[in-house]
């Protein structure tokens, strides 16, 4: 039986993989994809975004408000908006694109079809949640496609097997078009996949090829989108832009999202305490770049710089906090690198290199340092403030439009800082800049104080007390090395009171 089934995989791998992910998938969802309220996920905030998208291209409306969210995934899911579960079959199409993409990469590095196909299932239906995120509606299941079959179409440039410069430059526009935070991967896969034969090799018809492959992909979203939105801006990219991104900060980021949240965010675990193989996937890519030659070195700096990038932008995205990570299923940000990190974790181990032992340390040595908050100074700026709650429910605490007044302006929650209930507290903790002095907390906050844009927060909801208030402590950061958090037996102490119930 297990003969058979290798030979299956080695001889169809796409269909292999998509035989068990389908089966998987009839398996989660069951009668739900029939049952007229849809699925689990047809309530929440995006996926009504979607289907709502959807459904109005399915009767040609093209009202702005019917379509918040990029167009490219919910016109995808148009020919089966009447349905219950119409990403489904998105979804099924984009997972198939994105393993035929991973297969090809993989087969660079010297990996079977069949190691291949158990790499990709692990990381991505190995874990119970991470494969919601790909059964779920969520525009990065097409982003990851693209951005695999980019990585695959890059790697047959660099070896100079096949160029299709044409196929390349309509992924990588296919990229920015489905989520326009990705374009930043995009424009590294291209850059190394055009390098050599554009810059070094004078071969400028590739690069015709690709803008023309580019512009097949761009121009006719563009025109659906000037026939819904105008010469305007939507109001999903003026709420990402007021929300930003803060680098000045990144290494608190880095240690709340991917080392220890929980002093910060109680109750709340970061990226490596639910999938540390993500550490030895780095650790495989950095070893890959120092010990592989020729292309397969250029492609795997090409997947590491990608990733880092990426990464780093996405830890600096306001928005992106540790309540969210899982409970709000932000992490499906990361998926597409989640079986980038299988692979090269199975590189690390077939190696059998000592020096990815040194590298894997030195990794596990830096997330052993985690950035912990301790009461401020009476002058110094603060990271977080604490103020006594309101009696409010902690999703009205949560996403209400309150704000900060200090010596230095007005924060706004949750565009500048967030605020969390912690009992009989409020913690505001502060993502784009320190509290100053002289700080007063606004739960309902006045129109000449400050304004939102649309979507930012819940405008209805209004906390009761009296305002503004002062807090009642002050806390600025310090920062501790000890045994990693994220290791067994989870040794660190949470934070300064209860978490947040779970969904």
């Amino acid at each position: 039986m297990l003969h058979w089934i290798r030979r299956q995989f080695d001889a169809h791998p796409v269909r292999a993989v998509m035989v068990v992910f389908a089966a998987y998938t009839v398996f989660k969802i069951n009668l739900k994809f029939f049952a007229p309220e849809g699925p689990w996920w047809r309530g929440w905030h995006d996926q009504k975004q979607y289907l709502q998208s959807a459904r109005a291209f399915l009767r040609f409306d093209l009202s702005p408000d019917q379509h918040w969210y990029p167009l490219l995934y919910p016109l995808a899911g148009t020919p089966f908006a009447w349905a219950p579960t119409p990403f489904v079959p998105i979804n099924l199409a984009c997972y198939a694109l994105a393993f035929w993409g991973f297969h090809r990469v993989c087969a660079r590095f010297g990996v079977g079809s069949f190691a291949a196909g158990l790499l990709f299932l692990a990381a991505t239906i190995g874990d119970l949640r991470i494969s919601k995120f790909w059964l779920e509606p969520w525009t990065t299941t097409m982003s990851a496609a693209f951005i695999w079959l980019a990585f695959a179409e890059a790697a047959d440039m660099m070896f100079g097997t096949r160029r299709r410069p044409w196929l390349l430059g309509a992924l990588l526009a296919g990229i920015a078009l489905v989520r326009p935070a990705d374009v930043v991967v995009g424009a590294v896969i291209g850059g190394f996949a055009l390098w050599r034969p554009v810059l070094m090799e004078r071969r400028w018809p590739d690069l015709a090829r690709a803008i023309g492959g580019a512009a097949a992909a761009f121009l006719p979203y563009a025109a659906l989108y000037l026939a819904i939105y105008g010469w305007r801006l939507t109001d999903y990219t003026l709420l990402s832009g007021d929300y930003g991104f803060a680098f000045g900060d990144l290494g608190w980021k880095a240690s709340i999202l991917l080392v220890d949240p929980a002093p910060w965010f109680p109750g709340e675990t970061g990226l490596l305490r639910e999938l540390p193989w993500l550490l030895t996937g780095a650790a495989g890519l950095i070893l890959g770049v120092m010990r592989l030659r020729g292309p397969a070195r250029w492609l795997t700096f090409c997947m590491a710089l990608a990733a880092l990038i990426y990464t780093a932008m996405m830890l600096a995205y306001v928005d992106l906090v540790p309540s969210g990570m899982w409970r709000f299923f932000n992490a499906h940000y990361f998926k597409w690198l989640f079986p980038m990190a299988a692979l090269f974790t199975w590189l690390l181990l077939t190696w059998r290199d000592l020096r990815g032992l040194v590298v894997v340390a030195a990794l596990v040595l830096l997330a052993s340092f985690r950035i912990v908050p301790r009461p401020a100074m009476p002058q110094e700026p603060a990271k977080a403030l604490a103020f006594a709650a309101p009696a409010a429910p902690w999703q009205d605490i949560y996403f209400a439009r309150s704000a900060v007044v200090d010596a230095r302006g007005a924060q706004r929650s949750p565009a500048d800082y967030h605020q969390l209930w912690m009992g009989d507290r409020v913690m505001a903790i502060a993502f784009k800049r320190p509290f100053a002095g002289d700080a007063r907390w606004y739960g309902v906050t006045p129109s000449s104080i400050a304004t939102w844009p649309k979507g930012s927060g819940k405008a209805e909801v209004v906390l009761p007390g009296r305002w503004p208030q002062r807090p009642v402590a002050r806390y600025a950061t310090k920062l501790e090395f000890g045994y990693p958090c994220w290791a067994p037996p989870f040794p660190c102490r949470t934070g300064p009171g209860p978490a947040l119930p779970r969904n």
